[in-house]
């Protein structure tokens, strides 16, 4: 299974899956036409392409795999990406038989398109397995997501403060995160929606302190984990977290949990692709699915090979979302 997109998106992909084989193919200086023979040398067998609006008609038609989907990781404006979309997906199309959006309910603009399901960037959780560093006492800010001057003056009071800059690498984010301890991010949209870090954040069991919140539909629930804050609220939350660490234990374990429950990135892209399957042909693929004992150990959706190279895996195919918890089932397969 391929993943094509720009190198930002490599930390949303799984780097060992054992339902498949994955591989990233980064796309450097826009040039798609040169990513997209690479994943085809490879022998894709599956594609997901991170903001499709970005192939042209042409090079869609040539991304690998007898299932193509587009994966959307932020919100679309412009009209011109919107006009690509519709050329470039569905049914019958040379391109991507399904997409995938963020937020719910779609917008008007969305609704016409071959959308499959709501979902935000996930997470490959398995590049960090430690629990909560709960001994980590510095503050992690956003550059583009501080909170206003006299707050932030504030807030180097009461603890370490470290600022990730704007032009952080991939490296520089994890690392700053992997020595925080508390993540304060502002923000005037929901979270999650044009920057992934509050969610790799959570992912990494820091305690999240926002002026915003999550889309609704992410079920990513304020007080239990993660805090809601605005101004002086804010700076009374990092003094008792400060003073109290163990205080806010439970709310960081709780996020941690909920980031591999709904949100690691194999066990989505995982029900994503049988969804995508299931609904361009139900009858094809419920035939393809193993029947009594065989369910357990037989895989199940035709057509993914296994090879040598990259990264490893168990078995060649997808294994019906009945594997999965009823709780995470039913929160991303809509």
């Amino acid at each position: 299974m391929a993943f094509l997109g720009r190198p930002l998106f490599e930390s949303h992909v799984p780097l060992s899956a054992k339902w498949a084989q994955t591989r990233f193919f980064a796309v450097e200086s826009e040039r798609w036409g040169d990513t997209i023979d690479a994943a085809r040398q490879w022998g894709a067998d599956a594609s997901i392409v991170f903001r499709p609006q970005d192939v042209t008609p042409d090079l869609a038609a040539l991304v690998p795999g007898t299932m193509r989907v587009g994966v959307i990781p932020t919100p679309v404006f412009a009209q011109a990406e919107l006009a690509r979309l519709a050329l470039i997906s569905g049914p019958g199309v040379e391109g991507f038989r399904w997409l995938t959006y963020l937020d719910s309910p779609l917008p008007a603009e969305m609704a016409r398109l071959p959308v499959l399901q709501t979902m935000p960037l996930p997470v490959d959780t398995a590049r960090f397995v430690a629990g909560p560093r709960l001994e980590q006492r510095r503050l992690l800010v956003a550059d583009w997501a501080r909170p206003a001057p006299g707050l932030m003056a504030r807030l180097r009071q009461l603890a370490p403060l470290e600022v990730l800059p704007s032009d952080a690498s991939l490296a520089q984010i994890s690392a700053a995160l992997d020595s925080a301890g508390v993540l304060i991010y502002s923000s005037k949209d929901l979270l999650g929606r044009f920057d992934a870090l509050p969610l790799r954040a959570l992912a990494r069991g820091l305690l999240l302190i926002s002026d915003s919140t999550f889309l609704s539909d992410w079920y990513i629930e304020q007080e239990d984990e993660y805090l809601t804050r605005h101004g002086d609220l804010m700076v009374q939350a990092v003094d008792e977290w400060v003073r109290m660490p163990e205080l806010f234990k439970a709310v960081r374990i709780r996020a941690w949990q909920k980031m591999r429950e709904a949100f690691d990135a194999s066990a989505c892209f995982q029900r994503m692709l049988h969804d995508a399957h299931l609904l361009a042909n139900p009858l094809k693929h419920l035939a393809t699915l193993p029947r009594g004992e065989d369910a357990a150990a037989a895989p199940v959706l035709a057509g993914m090979r296994v090879s040598e190279g990259t990264p490893s895996i168990d078995s060649r195919l997808v294994p019906p979302p009945g594997s999965f918890s009823s709780e995470s089932q039913g929160r991303w397969s809509r």
